[in-house]
């Protein structure tokens, strides 16, 4: 049989988990690389089997995939790697320059700023100064968004995970496990040891972070006790509060026409 095609989100916040991943040693694992709107179309397209994926676009696509209830990435409260960049306060902007590598933190930034306000995305995130200057809001995620706040490139950074917080009082899940529905039921086994694996991955985590963020030092432009603060926002267990936030983020994006597909939430809730 050929080997699992998994989606590995190449940014520092999923670290911990294909850290562990690499070395629960699972064999017939082939790994492909990228940010989350590029798996989220590799997945769905049939060029992945299994991955990390935006939870916007598991929604979009909910009768297409299998939802694994083993991990997810979240925050609750203040994440850094989600931020709203501008040159005005929130209540004053009038226009967003959206990166292209997320579905996720796009429609929390619709849900959370209203429809009013029109977006744009960027052909790439290095137009983010031109577009600040242009008296435009920027939105990034995952390290673009750690250096940009890191550097100060705008007078006002927003963190976006710590508003939802404040709205709601749940966690903001940004990514969930899926796998396509047609290798779920080909590949139970092997994907039932993958999503063991993957539940492993926060307690691994937790019980040796320091050689986690020492790793993640030598892959990312970060140093090693920065690492260890930005990790620490970060959850990767998918439990009940983790499943109600999602629940929430969803019915919210639902109510802003973001998502069409009140079946997905029926999935995310069973």
């Amino acid at each position: 049989m050929s080997d699992l095609r998994v989606g590995r989100i190449s940014a520092l916040n999923m670290f911990p988990v294909y850290h562990h991943l690499e070395r629960a040693g699972l064999p017939g694992i082939a790994f492909t690389d990228g940010l989350p709107a590029a798996l989220n179309r590799a997945l769905i397209e049939g060029d992945l089997d299994v991955s990390a994926m935006s939870s916007i676009a598991y929604a979009r696509a909910a009768d297409r995939l299998r939802l694994l209830p083993v991990g997810c990435i979240a925050c609750e409260g203040a994440v850094d790697s989600i931020r709203l960049l501008s040159p005005v306060p929130f209540g004053e902007i009038e226009a967003v320059a959206v990166t292209r590598h997320s579905a996720s933190s796009v429609t929390l930034l619709r849900v959370l700023i209203g429809p009013d306000v029109p977006f744009r995305v960027m052909a790439s995130d290095r137009e983010a100064p031109s577009a600040l200057a242009a008296g435009e809001a920027v939105l990034l995620i995952a390290d673009a968004a750690l250096v940009a706040h890191r550097d100060g490139i705008a007078r006002h950074s927003l963190d976006l995970g710590g508003l939802w917080q404040e709205r709601t009082g749940l966690p903001m899940v940004f990514a969930v496990w899926a796998a396509r529905s047609d290798v779920a039921d080909r590949r139970p086994d092997d994907l039932a040891a993958l999503g063991t694996a993957i539940a492993e991955a926060p307690a691994a985590f937790a019980a040796d972070p320091g050689a986690v963020a020492r790793a993640a030092a030598r892959a990312f432009p970060f140093d090693q006790d920065y690492i260890n603060g930005y990790l620490a926002q970060l959850r990767y267990g998918f439990g009940d509060r983790e499943r109600a936030g999602l629940a929430r983020f969803l019915e919210m994006a639902r109510q802003t026409r973001e998502l069409d597909d009140v079946l997905a939430l029926e999935a995310v809730a069973a």
